[in-house]
């Protein structure tokens, strides 16, 4: 069995919500006081550090948690835009979320570099419970951590690790999008919910879930969270095409590995990818 790696060290994630909604148009707008106490309130019973920045505007919220982690901030730094104009993703893609309408944030965790392996599949299940227990829209994965619902991408996420155990992850949920781009299957989550979502409230039950995520994490690592998983996961027994680089591997998407590795079985053998591009073939 080989494996299919990045070239680079860390892991990353997508935080593209239906891919590249450049011109996506969002319409949410105001801020609940009631929902940013219940926010303030689920960060600190998780993290003892929690500090909430929040901007209207920003270049990407990922920048600011690493030059924060850089300056010494305690696990719990959360950065929350309303919008973001350099967002980036997986292999240099950029993502620009339209002005209030979507939950833009990032968390910095400094945790042990077996726990951050685990983080994009915690994190991807963390999205996903949040949104189910706050708006009752059941969400599928998309390995690693796209969050999918009502056929189409409303969710991602990116982990990006820093120096000193620094790891910074950033969310991406679309919450109010009028329409995306012809091509995006996005998906929206009033739409889903069938009203608007606080940012302030999911963001509390993402942060919740994630604090149960990873004392699963630590106790027992990606084998914690691979049966829960696999009952969200999206394409598994199916045909996929991975893509990392120049490589590509088509095959039946197998599952999880322990540590976190998509397994496909291909015509060249059984291929643990690491990161990389997955697609669904029919």
């Amino acid at each position: 069995m080989r494996s299919v790696a990045p070239a680079v060290e860390g892991s990353d994630a997508e935080k593209e919500g239906a891919g590249r909604p450049r011109r996506a148009r969002g319409t949410l707008t105001g801020r609940d006081p009631a929902a940013e106490i219940l926010l303030r309130r689920a960060g600190s019973s998780v993290f003892p550090g929690f500090r909430l920045r929040r901007l209207a505007r920003t270049g990407s919220t990922q920048d600011l948690v690493m030059a924060a982690a850089a300056a010494g901030a305690a696990e719990g730094f959360c950065c929350m835009a309303s919008e973001q104009t350099a967002g980036r993703g997986r292999s240099g893609r950029d993502w620009v979320a339209p002005p209030g309408g979507a939950l833009l944030a990032s968390l910095l965790l400094r945790r042990r570099a077996a726990v951050a392996a685990g983080l994009p599949i915690a994190a991807g299940l963390a999205v996903a419970d949040g949104v189910e227990r706050v708006a009752g829209v059941r969400c599928q994965l998309k390995w690693p951590n796209d969050v999918i619902a009502g056929g189409g991408k409303l969710a991602g996420i990116l982990v990006e690790v820093g120096r000193d155990g620094a790891t910074s992850v950033g969310i991406g949920v679309n919450l109010e999008i009028a329409e995306f781009p012809p091509g995006i299957a996005g998906a929206s989550l009033h739409r889903l919910a069938g009203r608007p979502v606080s940012p302030d409230e999911l963001l509390a039950a993402i942060l919740a879930g994630l604090g149960d995520r990873l004392r699963q994490l630590e106790a027992g690592g990606v084998l914690r969270l691979r049966d829960d998983w696999t009952q969200r996961a999206l394409g598994l027994g199916g045909q996929v095409r991975a893509v990392l680089g120049p490589e590509i591997v088509t095959g039946t998407a197998l599952g999880l590995d322990d540590d976190g590795a998509l397994l496909i079985d291909s015509p060249q053998g059984r291929v643990r990818l690491v990161a990389g591009d997955v697609h669904l073939l029919a």
